[in-house]
């Protein structure tokens, strides 16, 4: 059942589509916009367009960020990338696997349409010669171009009296524009806390605008040698969200009285003041502490009142003088390629990839973003199930059934982000991948592992990385996953790993006798 698929985006979502997709033997092609692949990891982004800054490092570890089909380099030790180094493993990627020859970069996709066949038309030009456009006929449609496309530019209250510069973080690539500025930085996030850190260093002053004390991890939590996608375990995804919510309180009150540094009190501080840690996206980069400890940081949580031509007034009555505002607001979502159907809610479509009126003819493949865990781990999952959809290896669910499954996990989702609800990509890693694994029959949870016991423990003590889920399945590579999982440092002890078993199992009795909240069904 060979089809013929285009893919929209060479970023490391439509990369891992690409592949899969030649894996199952379908014919491809994909048209990406840029020059290169990498999507805003690629080399030479123009100042205008969303990229990486120079100093750019990632918040997931490097075995976390790869796909599960290409590991990083044997005996490399577990630590975060470069932005460089990321888009090199990229450019591997693409050679290792032959990927090249499908992807013809330079080039705009201007619509998406059903046609009179069943398939999908698909228009296109050269980037800057939208005259010069051509029709493409395929039988199904990936959609990869990312959640970091299009800036989410806010309207702040008497923004038209402002007088200085406004800009979004999404072109942001050092700080030396803001030096001698007063900035003003509004939202904090994952890219926002070195953006922040970095102008905090640079600017005369710099003031930090916050709705709300967004939950903090650190890269390498309580200073240890681990990273903090290391504790991303089966052991503790089976402890129940109250229970884990309650710890993680206890926690952060102790570091705020009792941390061993300035920063690591200022973090238990900052984390205090939010009770329901594990219902947000968790920012996984502490940077911007650090200015808060030496000063050069001001954060203000009470909203912002007004502007004035050089000034912002805050809803607690403070103001400040500022002459250019930082925006570190996210992004927001564009569909307006689709020509036949509306994307309002990626929470509607099936595993956020899989509209139930269009089923596998259009899907999304990217628009799952983690809390903890990469977005490449979770995209490479969509691609294996789209690929063996093509195949007719697998079917989707009945409508009936497909509907009922969307709004059961939507559900889920709403309740456990209720602290970003306008971040609709969100999902929960350990869930997402592992009932993904169910339906795409990659479990590495067999019985042969049990005749392993070494490899057991790693698989429940050790991190849930993306190569746990080769081991078995379509297209497995045993010895390559194996190895990779077996060498891979559990942050866990058994004296801890006894401690989270017993609170589990504690919880779940204190849930069968009414007295704790059960998590909501996935």
């Amino acid at each position: 059942m060979k089809k013929n698929i285009c893919v929209i985006g060479a970023g490391p979502s439509g990369l891992v589509a690409i592949k899969e997709l030649l894996d199952e033997e379908h014919s491809v092609t994909c048209f990406e916009h840029g020059a290169g692949i990498g999507g805003v990891f690629r080399a030479g982004v123009a100042s205008g367009e969303a990229g990486a800054y120079d100093s750019t490092m990632l918040t997931i570890s490097n075995y976390m960020m790869t796909f599960s089909s290409f590991p990083p380099p044997q005996n490399q030790e577990r630590r975060y990338w470069s932005a460089d180094e990321y888009r090199r493993y990229l450019l591997d990627f693409v050679d290792k696997f032959g990927l090249a020859s499908s992807i013809k970069c330079g080039t705009d996709v201007l619509s998406v349409s059903k046609n009179d066949s069943g398939g999908y038309t698909v228009e296109v030009a050269p980037v800057g010669d939208p005259a010069a456009r051509e029709s493409h006929q395929f039988d199904a449609v990936v959609v990869s171009t990312g959640t970091h496309r299009v800036p989410n530019y806010i309207s702040l209250p008497g923004q038209a009296e402002f007088e200085g510069e406004i800009v979004h973080s999404a072109h942001y690539r050092n700080a030396e524009r803001f030096r001698g500025k007063r900035v003003l930085c509004v939202g904090i996030g994952e890219t926002a806390a070195d953006v922040v850190n970095e102008i905090a260093q640079t600017a005369t002053s710099c003031t930090l605008s916050v709705r709300r004390h967004q939950p903090i991890v650190e890269r390498y939590p309580g200073g240890k040698e681990h990273t903090n996608d290391t504790y991303t375990s089966h052991l503790l995804h089976s402890v129940p969200l109250a229970a884990a919510g309650a710890g993680m309180r206890l926690g952060m009150k102790r570091n705020k009285r009792r941390g061993r540094t300035a920063a690591a009190r200022a973090l238990g501080d900052w984390n205090a003041k939010n009770r329901n840690f594990f219902n947000h996206f968790l920012t996984k980069n502490e940077a911007f502490i650090y200015r808060v400890v030496d000063g050069s940081l001001t954060v203000n949580a009470s909203g912002i009142e007004s502007l004035g031509k050089d000034f912002v007034r805050f809803k607690d009555g403070r103001q400040v003088k500022i002459d250019t505002i930082m925006l570190n607001t996210g992004y927001v979502e564009d569909f307006s390629i689709l020509k036949d159907v509306d994307i309002d809610d990626v929470r509607k479509l099936y595993k956020h990839m899989i509209h139930p009126e269009i089923g596998a003819g259009v899907v999304f493949i990217g628009w799952a973003r983690p809390t903890a865990g990469g977005v490449p781990a979770c995209s490479e999952m969509q691609s294996r199930y789209f690929a063996l959809l093509c195949s007719g290896k697998r079917k989707l669910p009945d409508r009936v059934r497909l509907q009922g499954l969307i709004e059961r996990q939507a559900s889920y989702e709403d309740e456990v982000f209720h602290g970003n609800p306008d971040i609709r990509t969100l999902v929960h890693y350990n869930h997402f991948m592992i009932d993904f694994s169910k339906v795409i029959g990659c479990s590495p949870w067999r019985p042969e592992v049990f005749l392993n016991p070494r490899l057991a423990w790693k698989l429940w003590c050790g991190s849930q990385m993306p190569h746990i889920y080769r081991l078995y399945g379509p297209h497995s590579d045993h010895r390559t996953a194996r190895r990779t999982v077996m060498r891979m440092p559990s942050a866990f002890k058994l004296p801890q790993v006894l401690a989270f078993t017993a609170v589990s199992v504690v919880s779940r009795v204190l849930i069968a006798m009414g007295l704790m909240k059960a998590d909501p069904r996935y």
